[in-house]
């Protein structure tokens, strides 16, 4: 598998909340969730500090356990991250620093996937053939993995948003709940129909679900241009959208990456 990706803070004063971590073997992307202004995390640590160490942690037991389900590995990166803090922190603190967590494994016989959070995962396949570069349109399909139950929430609000976390009525994230990785969208593609495969924060997401473009352009656009082309078209959009036509921040962190098999 080969591996290029784009990881750019919302703007250059601001620390990244998102986080990367590639192999040839698997892509670990990761969107922390920066608290609102006066809102008490109970924890000492900031959105950098909890990405990077879940980052790690998963990364670790990636290599450890290299056919370990994805649910299981997600699950033991969230309680061993838990852990890192829970002497100092308050962990039952449900506005506790939390991040979406995305994963794409490319095994022997399988390339598999999770998403928990507001992230997607996009893998393109060759349907009844091995995937090969030059596998027409016309024999391949897409299947897109993106938790977009954020986008659905009743309650936006500061306490509504809290109340929702890890919630089945709200959504899922990692944060300080172990179970939430059983909530998480998990599946698997014989490694002989993969073709390409595109990871993004909803940075990037935020091409198709505010500005009309289709999982597909935006998989091409990566392919042919490179992961940075899809960041300077978010910006562009972003800079072009009058104030306020959409809820939350105009500019956000942005992690894109693009697979090849």
């Amino acid at each position: 598998m080969e591996v290029s990706y784009v990881c750019q803070a919302a703007s250059a004063p601001r620390p990244n909340d998102d986080f990367v971590i590639a192999t040839e073997s698997f892509v670990i992307v990761l969107d922390g969730a920066t608290a609102p202004v006066g809102v008490d995390s109970g924890c000492v640590h900031d959105v950098p500090w909890l990405v990077a160490r879940l980052g790690m942690n998963l990364a670790g037991l990636l290599l450890r356990e290299p056919r370990a389900a994805l649910v299981d590995v997600l699950r033991g990166g969230i309680a061993a991250t838990m852990g890192e803090h829970a002497d100092t922190c308050d962990l039952e603190n449900p506005d506790s620093p939390s991040s979406t967590a995305v994963m794409l494994r490319c095994g022997a016989q399988t390339v598999d996937y999770i998403v928990l959070g507001d992230s997607a995962i996009v893998i393109e396949r060759g349907v009844g053939a091995s995937a090969s570069a030059s596998a027409s349109a016309s024999a391949t399909e897409l299947t897109v993995a993106h938790d977009n139950r954020t986008a659905h929430l009743p309650d936006y609000s500061v306490g509504g948003v809290s109340r929702l976390r890890n919630t089945d009525e709200g959504f899922w994230i990692a944060s300080n709940r172990p179970e939430a990785a059983d909530k998480a969208i998990v599946g698997s593609i014989p490694i002989g129909d993969v073709t390409r495969a595109a990871l993004m924060t909803d940075g990037i997401t935020r091409l198709v679900e505010r500005y009309g473009r289709t999982w597909l352009e935006v998989l091409e656009r990566m392919d042919k241009y490179g992961p940075r082309e899809v960041v300077a078209d978010v910006r562009g959009e972003e800079l072009a959208t009058p104030p306020g036509t959409y809820r939350g921040k105009v500019h956000d962190d942005v992690t894109a990456v693009f697979c090849r098999f």
